[in-house]
């Protein structure tokens, strides 16, 4: 009999020790020690708890909320964020009790794709370093920039949480960060006075289509990958974070889309809009990089897959930084990240913060025709007029100009103002012309800042021959 009540009794205390166990509130990873919140507007505080459990959110800078946990143990609160320049803690109590230190409120960016953004800003194995990687570092004693890394992860199904923590900015955290992400940071900091959250969430050598949700790839008809590799990265590391509000994302990858360029024309803007219907806060800018030149086996792999990354320019607040004259052709992580992060920074700088004496974009394309046996184009310069790297217009073959029978031949080339003619002698009547179309092209059109111009092709034909 007393071992029949001390079996009740050890029981007992299993069932008690168990439930105190499961009784905690728990916070998502993103919302912990040093985080950055968006700033003036409202922000989602989240976690779990037990079922039916009261929560209260108790903000340091703003009257507390009070919620009730689900039937799933999920609760949520908004809480409204004051403008950039105070700091605060945030406590938050339940079955138990939890604090989060140390906050301060400014302007998030989420930053992600595939090496080029994971590239951290010190020694890496195997890739050149970072140009002036060890200077800069010693500079990054920022503490109005917070800095998150979602951990690596792939899932079948979207995940709620993931891992990783928020860092303050310094000379040693740094070297772990996106090089691109942290300059993109630094200039915003510094230029908007106020600080600065980064969320980086990237993974080397990966497509675009395991970043997007399932409803994005779907409405793509694909024959390789595999459906159920498509979407896992967006499962494991986007999915945790579309609670957690952010000003805007920017975007580096491309490269190894460069076999599937006329899907990623598809793909790419649905990613982008199948992003913000998740996070449903609108049309939140999407900043993204142009692939840099490189030595890939299809010859015309960069201008293509650069053609295609245009295509989410139809889509409304998006913008392309340039590295057609910052690349390394036989590098595919050209190791001038500062510069990618500092023309990113132009792009939101001008279109997200109304800084409109900004110059953010290098020349492009507005109209063309054919004049007898000229081919004349105009370009729209953002900023100064057109302008030619160091004179070299005409004697470096950029520009290609073909008749209808799709034969290119190297063009001579005259500037006046934003216009540009094109002529040769092997081409009695131009209908085609394309400008730095080969990965290992040389740029020749900037602006006066030092912004260049992307490859372009007035022609869609699949099959063309190069005289020269």
């Amino acid at each position: 009999m007393k071992q029949f009540s001390f079996n009740i009794l050890f029981c007992f205390s299993l069932l008690i020790g168990a439930e105190a166990m499961v009784a905690q509130t728990k916070l998502p990873s993103i919302l912990s020690d040093n985080m950055l919140l968006q700033q003036a507007t409202d922000v989602k505080i989240w976690g779990w708890d037990t079922p039916g459990q009261s929560v209260t959110v108790n903000p340091s800078w703003t009257k507390s909320v009070k919620t009730t946990t689900s039937k799933d143990g999920k609760w949520q609160v908004f809480v409204a964020t004051p403008k950039a320049g105070k700091n605060g803690k945030l406590k938050i109590s339940g079955s138990t009790k939890q604090t989060i230190n140390n906050i301060l409120f400014g302007e998030v960016w989420l930053c992600s794709g595939q090496s080029n953004m994971e590239r951290e800003l010190g020694f890496k194995n195997n890739q050149k370093p970072i140009v002036n990687f060890y200077e800069e570092s010693l500079k990054a004693n920022h503490p109005n920039i917070r800095m998150f890394l979602v951990k690596k992860k792939k899932s079948t199904t979207p995940l709620e949480d993931c891992e990783g923590e928020w860092i303050v900015c310094t000379p040693e955290t740094v070297l772990k960060f996106s090089a691109v992400g942290y300059f993109y940071g630094k200039q915003l900091s510094e230029k908007l006075k106020m600080p600065v959250g980064l969320i980086q969430s990237a993974w080397g050598g990966t497509r675009v289509e395991p970043w997007t949700p399932k409803e994005g790839v779907e409405k793509v008809a694909l024959e390789n990958g595999g459906q159920k590799k498509f979407s896992n990265l967006y499962n494991g590391m986007i999915s945790p974070l579309i609670n957690f509000k952010i000003k805007g994302a920017i975007w580096y990858q491309g490269e190894s889309n460069v076999g599937n360029w006329k899907e990623y024309k598809t793909l790419f803007p649905n990613m982008i809009s199948s992003w913000r219907d998740k996070w449903n806060i609108g049309n939140f800018p999407f900043y993204f990089v142009q692939i840099a030149p490189y030595n890939y086996p299809d010859k015309f792999a960069v201008p293509q897959i650069v053609e295609a990354q245009l295509e989410a320019l139809k889509l409304p607040n998006t913008g392309v930084a340039g590295t057609q004259d910052i690349g390394a052709l036989y590098d595919i992580h050209p190791p001038q990240k500062k510069e990618v992060g500092r023309r990113l920074s132009l792009i939101a700088l001008h279109n997200t913060y109304g800084k409109t004496d900004v110059v953010y974009a290098g020349p492009s394309l507005k109209s063309f025709k054919t004049e007898g046996q000229n081919l004349v184009i105009n370009f729209e310069t953002p900023g100064s007029k057109l302008h030619s790297a160091g004179g070299n217009m005409g004697k470096i073959p950029a520009f290609y100009i073909a008749g209808e029978n799709k034969t290119f031949h190297k063009a001579q080339v005259k500037q006046d103002g934003n216009i540009i003619i094109l002529s040769s002698s092997k081409v009695k009547s131009p209908v085609a012309a394309r400008y730095v179309w080969a990965n290992n092209a040389n740029g020749t059109l900037y602006n006066k800042q030092g912004l260049p111009a992307l490859p372009f092709r007035t022609d869609n034909w699949d099959t063309v021959l190069y005289a020269e």
